[in-house]
């Protein structure tokens, strides 16, 4: 098989880990909200969905693997499962990331199944947010194990998490918010959305920094920023970026600030999903700069 087939497989199944990695962390931060407190549509939708996410997340993750291993071999489709070049895979750390990330996902999924099932004790729901809490986390440090992020020092790789964290937290919590806008009362939306948009503006004005230290370990210079594949495609995600916080901000001053007086929840709703499809176009250029292109050595 051509390289460029196995690259396309590679991202596709990287993107949709990302997806699901994102729809994980927002469950976990929004699953024991006003969203989902009882048995209501929007519970049932929430929670379908995000199964779904998660399992196309575990394909995903095991598709990329044999991908991943076919480009290695490059010796075609029987490459990429071959027992030998399968084994050594296996024992690098891309094996360590596949293994992790797929036990991870498996068990936010039995979590989940189990919670959606189940009328748990107040308790029990604590000792489910804290194992998803577990999760995330474990999903968060599968992203330092590979390529040129690891060679980074301690300190990067946890700004390196942090960042991982905060997108999945951010883009993760925009489906509930538009089911939010849908479904809440004037009341309840407005008190969601003021609660996520102060805590958005501090985790993601941090978020940004810790993006910008990063860059300046990935790339050697300005020169480099402008001129090589990796630099161009990195100032093309921050140019989404700069977008979606664009759209932020004014979801923060103006469209929120609207619902008091019980206007703006179309508009808001609308907006949010533009702010979802920016956010799947970062993922995917995310993507391609951890596939394809790499920062100058």
């Amino acid at each position: 098989m051509e390289m460029y087939i196995w690259n396309t497989v590679i991202v596709i199944s990287k993107l949709m880990f990302y997806m699901g990695f994102a729809v994980v962390a927002g469950y976990t931060f929004f699953a024991y909200s006003s969203l989902t407190e009882s048995k209501s549509a929007v519970n049932i939708n929430y929670r379908k969905l995000t199964t779904a996410f998660v399992i196309l997340a575990i394909v995903a993750t095991f598709v990329w693997f044999f991908a991943t291993t076919g480009a290695m071999a490059e010796d075609g489709i029987q490459g990429a499962f071959d027992p030998d070049m399968v084994s050594i895979m296996w024992s690098t750390a891309i094996g360590d990331t596949t293994l992790m990330r797929g036990l991870g996902l498996l068990a936010a999924l039995a979590i989940i199944s189990v919670s959606s099932t189940s009328q748990s004790a107040k308790y029990k729901h604590y000792i489910e947010y804290a194992l998803m809490m577990a999760i995330v986390l474990v999903l968060a440090y599968s992203f330092i194990l590979l390529g040129h992020v690891s060679e980074l020092n301690f300190i990067k790789q946890l700004l390196l998490m942090f960042h991982v964290l905060v997108m999945a937290w951010w883009f993760g919590a925009l489906y509930p918010l538009k089911l939010a806008c849908n479904y809440l009362s004037d009341d309840k939306l407005l008190n969601v959305m003021e609660s996520f948009g102060r805590q958005a503006s501090v985790l993601v004005s941090l978020l940004f920094i810790a993006g910008l230290i990063l860059v300046t370990q990935l790339v050697n210079s300005f020169d480099d920023l402008l001129k090589s594949s990796y630099g161009q495609v990195l100032l093309l995600k921050l140019s989404l970026v700069i977008c979606i916080l664009a759209i932020a901000a004014r979801h923060k001053l103006k469209l929120v600030p609207e619902l008091k007086n019980r206007t703006g929840r179309q508009l808001l709703s609308k907006s949010i999903t533009i702010e979802m499809m920016i956010a799947f176009a970062i993922l995917l250029v995310t993507a391609v700069l951890t596939s394809v292109v790499g920062p100058a050595s």
